[in-house]
């Protein structure tokens, strides 16, 4: 007589590794934009007594705690006309298209407006 036994299954979902570093924190994401911006805001959020807490492509939050057990998040924002992807650039915290000027020599305008 066989015996079946069914065992349950277990899914393993690997991502390609420019995905892995989601788990990492955002000193190290800040760092993987250009090396030393990770501490420079870790830096700044301390400045104010804050955790620096999240980066993403044109801004960063510190956060603080309170004794009174109040938590306040200041989002920053990067500056405008830093790079953010590809034909991109910061326009007061969000990554927009660049624009350019079609004249010889090709020159941007600026996509910044408030």
């Amino acid at each position: 007589m066989i015996r079946m036994m069914i065992f349950p299954l277990s899914i393993v979902l690997l991502a390609p590794s420019g995905y892995l570093h989601a788990a990492e924190g955002p000193k190290q994401d800040a760092d993987r934009c250009s090396k030393g911006l990770g501490e420079f805001i870790t830096k700044k959020c301390s400045s104010s007594h804050a955790t620096f807490t999240k980066f993403s492509q044109c801004s960063y939050t510190c956060t603080k705690n309170h004794d009174n057990g109040q938590i306040t998040s200041t989002s920053h924002f990067l500056p405008n006309g830093l790079p953010c992807e590809k034909c991109k650039e910061c326009c007061y915290g969000k990554c927009k298209p660049v624009k350019f000027q079609f004249e010889n020599p090709l020159k941007m305008k600026t996509s910044c407006t408030p």
